[in-house]
């Protein structure tokens, strides 16, 4: 039984006239006819006739209609606790530590619903979260996301080498990724996807890298390269948040692929709300 059928039920017991009962409810009044008749065929009984005046209940409909009004009127009040409950529930998201940092808290500043911020330090870890039910939307890296889950891609970055102002690099452009392979290396501690992308992609080229430090996540990557102890590699992203630093960033050549940056749902409605969200305050 179908609730349209029933929300026009009650507007032509109320109208007593189908075409009142069809301009109410924003309808044709075709439409609410199939709609009456739809009603009856389930119901298996009639439950208008009409007269000189317009249209009046049956006995059957005098009583579908007594018992069925409280029913739709419950209807009512459970979608609007609902609607209520949703509005009041905070979105929970999930983003890596960049995202998290620099591109994340000026859009979502942007919504008019409460939300939660979950940073972790791995795309797989962000989407085995929202896979158990802890996230409603993730923010990763694009490569990692599986075909069954929604998801749409919010933009692609290249990496960037970072050193500072005493560094050699200074006076260049651009840095290919073969003359870093020999350079002191500051990482993040492993998991890290940025950190498996920069051994992935320096391994391709045939060497090794000279992996000095390992640091938390955080600015403590930067604070280790102002102080000489070796060069970092991250994403644009990052790379474009340094100016308040003392040092330097300069593209990669070379590096292979760039880094492709994704939000992942629970559901498409929910992605599409967020997605466009994000890109009309890109």
């Amino acid at each position: 039984m179908n609730v349209e059928w029933l929300h026009s039920f009650i507007a032509a017991a109320n109208q007593k006239s189908f075409s009142k009962a069809a301009q109410a409810n924003n309808l044709s009044q075709p439409a609410l006819s199939k709609h009456i008749q739809n009603l009856k065929n389930n119901l298996g009984v009639e439950l208008f006739h009409r007269t000189s005046m317009g249209i009046e209940l049956t006995a059957a409909g005098e009583r579908f209609n007594k018992r069925i009004t409280p029913v739709i009127a419950e209807l009512a009040a459970i979608r609007q606790e609902l609607q209520q409950f949703s509005q009041s529930n905070p979105i929970a998201i999930g983003g890596l530590p960049s995202l998290a940092t620099y591109y994340l808290p000026p859009k979502l500043n942007q919504m008019d619903k409460p939300l939660t911020l979950m940073i972790q330090n791995t795309s797989n870890e962000l989407l085995q979260s929202l896979q158990k039910g802890r996230l409603d939307a993730v923010f990763v890296d694009a490569k990692y996301v599986g075909e069954s889950m929604w998801s749409t891609e919010l933009f692609t970055e290249p990496y960037y080498v970072v050193f500072n102002f005493n560094h050699r690099f200074k006076s260049r452009q651009t840095v290919d990724l073969s003359e870093l392979s020999k350079e002191p290396l500051i990482v993040h501690q492993a998991p890290c996807d940025t950190r498996k992308d920069i051994v992935k992609q320096i391994n391709t080229l045939g060497y090794q890298p000279n992996i000095v430090s390992e640091v938390n996540f955080g600015d403590f990557i930067f604070g280790a390269v102002t102080a000489g102890m070796g060069i970092t590699i991250v994403p644009e992203l990052m790379a474009k948040n340094i100016r308040h630093l003392h040092l330097c960033a300069l593209p990669i050549e070379n590096f292979g692929k760039m880094r492709t940056i994704a939000l992942v749902a629970r559901n498409k409605e929910l992605g599409l709300n967020l997605s466009q969200l994000i890109t009309k305050h890109h």
